[in-house]
């Protein structure tokens, strides 16, 4: 069976999955905003792991495995090769999370930001979309030896423009509250 048989079925099951958990359901209250936590650093931890792909990349590197099967006894270097894709793994495993809490950041910045458009909340869908499949792409490559080095860097650009993006959008917010608060002020 192909790759994409397998991936098909998983990436649709996960489309299901991810729009029922990102459509916004009414509260007991009739709003649809997800409630705010009372301190937003300490429930959100910052994104951190997509900032380590150049050491993931050179660890992966066709040429740091042929200087493996150089120098090492053969058992070393396949050894240290599963252990290698075993970080990658680790690290693909962090981007998820990295995504999944820049994600859940940029729904507390919609419900906090009085003129969220559909388009915004599409775009934020999309790029779901896109990080689940090209993840379990990666995965799957990865999981059955091969190294996706092209697909990861992908990934990895796709959670830091994300989290780059949620960075303008805090900055927005602050800006818009801090108007109205110097404007009082100043009055």
């Amino acid at each position: 069976m192909n790759d994409l048989a397998i991936v098909i079925p998983v990436v649709l099951a996960l489309s299901v999955v991810l729009f029922w958990l990102l459509y916004p359901r009414k509260n007991q209250k009739g709003t649809s905003a997800p409630p705010l936590p009372a301190n937003l650093n300490e429930s959100i931890p910052a994104p951190m792991h997509y900032r380590y792909f150049r050491e993931i990349r050179q660890a992966l590197s066709k040429d740091d495995a042929e200087y493996l099967l150089r120098a090492a006894p053969r058992n070393v270097s396949k050894q240290a090769l599963r252990e290698r894709r075993n970080v990658a793994l680790g690290f693909l495993k962090g981007l998820r999370d990295d995504f999944s809490n820049i994600s859940r950041l940029g729904r507390i910045i919609a419900a906090l930001s009085p003129e969220i458009s559909h388009k915004q909340e599409a775009e934020r869908l999309k790029l779901t979309v896109q990080f689940q499949l090209l993840y379990a792409v990666v995965w799957l490559r990865l999981y059955t030896g091969n190294l996706p080095i092209r697909q990861l860097e992908r990934l990895t650009g796709l959670v830091s423009r994300f989290a780059a993006r949620m960075d303008e959008a805090m900055t927005e917010i602050s800006a818009q509250s801090a108007s109205p608060l110097a404007e009082k002020l100043g009055a």
